[in-house]
């Protein structure tokens, strides 16, 4: 198989047993350390609900990436003024981050828009916008550069979560990522994949604790990367009791009473 990030020719490393059924290869790109399942021929079966049940942490995930994705707007993305969550799901990080006061949307093609349903990208104001983000959503692509000229579509800046591959195969084998019993993860990135995926889309890539990723089109002021990189959740970082040569204090005001009042206006127009 050919690497689908730098069209090398892939090793075969080992087979797993996928949705309990599904004999699969995983193959390993010798140059970028970039690893693919086998053609997922099982994906229509997979995604039969488009939210795995194994998925428990959805929740208390997007309730971390709420603090985590506000604070590194303001300092990393301060211009950004309308933001769209790719592969949004059931719109649960939509509806937290405008009640944090920033003007989201949701985008899904598969899942039910629940929580942010009138802010769906659909009928969005702008189909342009300033910041995309996608959190668990790269493992995902069958076929990633093409996925993300997609993504890339909505925003020329983005912020991903996903977790890079270990470095040994004997890790690999048995890292807990590859979620045999879902079927849903089919693609695994190196830090040398990621800066390929930034060269071929002419940005800069930039990474905080292995599994926060940004492609900025344009490169970060030392100040803004510096506080993106720190552990921003070390309670002595968030109180304040450590001295910083930056300071981001949000200022915004939740979205929550106008969105209410929006909605209650759409209802009443129907």
């Amino acid at each position: 198989m050919q690497c689908k990030i730098c069209s090398k020719a892939t090793e075969k490393i080992f087979e797993k047993t996928l949705l309990q059924r599904y004999n699969t290869g995983f193959y390993k790109c010798p140059n970028c350390s970039f690893m693919q399942t086998e053609e997922p021929i099982w994906l229509e079966e997979a995604y039969q609900s488009a939210i795995t049940s194994l998925d428990i942490g959805l929740l208390g995930r997007n309730i971390y990436l709420t603090k985590e994705i506000s604070l590194l707007i303001e300092s990393c993305f301060p211009n950004a003024k309308t933001m769209v969550d790719y592969a949004g799901g059931y719109g649960f990080l939509t509806r937290l981050l405008r009640d944090a006061g920033f003007n989201y949307y949701s985008q899904d093609d598969y899942c039910e828009n629940i929580f942010a349903k009138d802010f769906d990208v659909k009928p969005a104001p702008v189909q342009k916008f300033d910041l995309v983000t996608g959190f668990e959503v790269l493992e995902h692509f069958s076929n990633p550069l093409q996925d993300l000229e997609k993504v890339f579509q909505y925003a020329d800046d983005a912020i991903f979560s996903t977790e890079l591959i270990p470095e040994t195969n004997a890790k690999i084998e048995n890292w807990w990522y590859l979620t045999e019993e879902t079927g849903q993860h089919i693609a695994f990135y190196s830090p040398k994949a990621m800066a390929i995926i930034a060269e071929k889309f002419n940005k800069f890539y930039y990474c905080r604790n292995k599994n926060l990723h940004f492609f900025s089109s344009k490169k970060l002021q030392t100040a803004q990367a510096n506080f993106a990189f720190k552990n921003i959740n070390k309670k002595k970082f968030l109180f304040g009791f450590k001295k910083k040569r930056i300071k981001y204090s949000s200022d915004k005001k939740p979205l929550l009473s106008s969105d209410y009042q929006y909605i209650k206006n759409l209802l009443n127009s129907k």
